[in-house]
């Protein structure tokens, strides 16, 4: 519950974020353009990020049994790779220049496999127990954002990489792959929470993951 209160403070700061930048620049299709965050802001949030996702996933990894089991790897794997290295992915692109990019990509994948292997984790899992696959809201939108991930990942590797990209240069793609992948990753959050969901129905568990999850959109994803 430590990340609750500090998400109740920093959900506030947003406003004045967004206030001070142009919310419509010429040519934008309406969308607005914030500076990039300060380099404090950035550590900050890169440390928070941190923080809550190893500390959230190993939450939720032992909230069923109070130990760690094969299951476990699966909260923890995507909650690590989903939002922690996702998160920090997204921020470190928003600095913008040529070496930010391209850790962007590099957090970016992975983010993605360490997802991937919590999507193993659990089917392995589901395998031994004897139980079906895909039975969920939870498992399927998973499954299908995850392989979301994958396509818009391997888009921004072909063709917008800054060494080799095939058409690095044409802002169309580069602004589909950055609204695309950030609706995805607001999906993929809404949907971890739902895998909660599934775990417990305890108010406080729920608010301690979610809140969190709400107070950082703002800031790596609009």
């Amino acid at each position: 519950f430590f990340f609750l209160p500090i998400s109740i403070i920093i959900v506030s700061l947003p406003l004045n974020h967004i206030a001070s930048n142009k919310m419509v620049a010429p040519g934008s299709m309406g969308t607005y353009k914030p500076k990039p965050p300060s380099t404090a802001m950035y550590g900050g949030l890169v440390v928070f990020l941190v923080l809550f996702s190893l500390g959230a996933g190993y939450k939720v990894a032992t909230l069923s049994t109070g130990a760690w089991t094969q299951f476990s790897w699966h909260p923890f794997l995507m909650t690590s790779g989903m939002v922690g290295m996702m998160g920090i992915s997204a921020i470190t692109k928003k600095r913008g220049g040529y070496l930010n990019t391209k850790m962007h990509g590099i957090l970016s994948w992975v983010g993605l496999f360490m997802a991937l292997g919590g999507v193993y984790s659990v089917y392995q899992y589901k395998t031994d127990m004897g139980q079906e696959h895909f039975t969920s809201a939870h498992s399927i939108a998973g499954a299908g954002l995850l392989g979301s991930c994958v396509g818009a990942g391997m888009v921004g590797g072909i063709f917008l990489h800054p060494d080799f990209g095939v058409d690095k240069t044409n802002q169309q793609i580069r602004l589909i792959h950055k609204m695309f992948s950030r609706i995805l990753l607001i999906f993929s959050w809404v949907t971890a929470w739902l895998g909660l969901v599934q775990l417990t129905e305890e108010p406080m568990t729920l608010l301690a993951y979610g809140v969190p999850l709400m107070a950082l959109i703002p800031f790596t994803l609009m």
